[in-house]
């Protein structure tokens, strides 16, 4: 029987042990590298085109690795784990769908109808009456133990499964958030156990991104702050148009890797009282928050939890909310459901990004909107150099008040997000100036102003032309109209740009 004591150890308390097999290691391919050097029996993983090999090779036959072929020993990383009100007896008791505002998003789209999610992670039970139906369990693969059969030996991948994918509307269990979504499990680990390699990892990577998954969820992290073989994985991916979600970690530090890389969505975790976990990691390279404890779920065999705490299910959320806001009818660019999911972030601390919450905490669908005192600009979301990027901020019945508009950039630089504040007439600024203070402070509105602020030769910022030096990212704009008596008014604008470091 599976006890959940045994759960709570095996995803909350172990550690990943450093102690990696010295039989397995990497190949780095270089354009001159002749494959008849290599005993092709021991190839596990051919990665190309992506420039990597995968071997394990006999004790006696290191030296020579080491002395002929660039190669490096596999590291290792571990599970980042720490409509009308449907018929299923555990709904009401899914606080986080609620929390998230899914029953408005289930009113909106086809609540991921002919979409897919790749699943990386400790595979996934087929058989569980809340999941058949949903797993593409045939197209899957364990990567781990090297089979067809990514059969959940672990617990970890089916409890993720349940939270993206759990079928809703048959009067067994709870809800996924996508209940008509469809998951590819991509097994990583060997058999049931809590590690796995990275270069098991990277070929399950590959695969899912030359699969029909529009969106990559990895609950997951690695112990290394970097690896090649990883980064090569996800560009690959990237460049197959994937969205990739991953959680940012467990130890309540920085955020770990892969969810810090720029363009890959970091998900931290918060509680029943949209507090961030103490254990859920932050800084530079979180995207959002979700919640991440209490989450009822699915466990192998036919039963259900709730003591998944951590990232790993706020990454599970994630990825099941973008796959019901994901369209297959519509023609539009992945990263830029990305970027509405983060402008329809609920914006929790000072106005635009901040390192504790990201870009905000975790709504299906965009929040309230002051029409006041909102940002217009031209429907794109996604820029490329040389674009020219229009926005204004619009500023209607408000006359005869007195306010403050403060303006504030945020923008990814190779080693972390910088938040600066604009100024007119004036440079970026770290601290908080108010943006009309050479007019008044503060300023008294007597008419309805619309103040163009990039893109015109009226804009009061910057011409708006993309630069190719810019570095590639989610960028975001936020204001503040903050008032002497009442509460401010905020506005934000997201949009991706696609710069110069890949």
């Amino acid at each position: 029987m599976f006890r959940t004591s045994n759960l709570l150890l095996i995803f909350f308390l172990i550690n990943l042990s450093n102690n990696v097999s010295a039989d397995r290691v990497l190949v780095h391919l270089s354009n001159s590298f002749n494959m008849n050097e290599l005993i092709r029996d021991n190839i596990i993983w051919d990665l190309r085109p992506i420039p990597w090999l995968v071997l394990e090779i006999p004790n006696t036959r290191r030296d020579f690795f080491a002395e002929n072929i660039d190669w490096q020993v596999d590291g290792q990383g571990h599970f980042a784990s720490d409509l009308s009100v449907p018929n299923d007896p555990d709904y009401k008791k899914q606080w986080h769908l609620e929390e998230i505002g899914v029953s408005k998003l289930w009113q909106q789209t086809q609540q991921g109808s002919g979409v897919t999610i790749a699943l990386l992670d400790s595979g996934v039970d087929p058989d569980h009456p809340d999941l058949k139906g949903n797993i593409l369990f045939e197209q899957g693969y364990d990567f781990g133990d090297q089979d067809d059969k990514p059969y959940d030996a672990n617990g970890h991948g089916t409890a993720m499964a349940g939270l993206m994918v759990a079928t809703c509307n048959n009067k067994i269990g709870g809800c996924g958030v996508a209940p008509k979504a469809k998951l590819i499990p991509y097994k990583i680990n060997k058999s049931g156990d809590n590690n796995f390699f990275e270069s098991d990892l990277a070929a399950a990577i590959k695969t899912a991104a030359d699969s029909s998954a529009q969106i990559l969820s990895l609950s997951l992290v690695l112990d290394s702050k970097y690896s090649q073989i990883i980064q090569d994985a996800l560009l690959y991916a990237k460049s197959k148009n994937k969205i990739i979600v991953a959680a940012a970690g467990n130890s309540g530090s920085e955020v770990a890797y892969p969810a810090n890389i720029p363009w890959i969505i970091g998900v931290g975790a918060i509680d029943k009282n949209g507090q961030r976990l103490h254990s859920s990691n932050y800084g530079d390279g979180l995207s959002l928050l979700a919640p991440g404890t209490k989450l009822l779920t699915t466990l192998p065999g036919t039963g259900y939890t709730d003591l998944y705490n951590g990232t790993s299910a706020a990454a599970a959320l994630v990825s099941g909310v973008l796959a019901s806001m994901y369209s297959p009818l519509e023609l539009f660019q992945p990263i830029e459901l990305a970027v509405d999911l983060l402008t329809n972030c609920n914006d929790v601390d000072v106005p635009g990004f901040d390192e504790e919450s990201g870009f905000g905490h975790l709504r299906a669908t965009k929040t309230f909107e002051n029409n006041s005192f909102k940002f217009s600009s031209t429907s794109a979301k996604v820029l490329f150099p040389e674009d020219i990027f229009n926005l204004d901020l619009t500023l209607k019945n408000l006359i005869g008040k007195n306010a403050n508009l403060y303006l504030r950039v945020s923008f990814p630089t190779v080693n972390k997000r910088l938040n600066l504040y604009k100024i007119w007439n004036s440079g970026d600024n770290n601290k908080k100036i108010a943006y009309n203070a050479l007019l008044a402070v503060p300023y008294p509105m007597s008419t309805d102003l619309v103040l163009p602020l990039y893109g015109t030769t009226m804009a009061l910022l910057e011409n708006g032309i993309i630069s190719s030096e810019m570095n590639e990212g989610f960028y975001e704009l936020s204001a503040s109209l903050e008032f002497i008596d009442e509460p401010p008014l905020k506005a934000r604008k997201v949009v991706y740009l696609f710069g110069s470091n890949q």
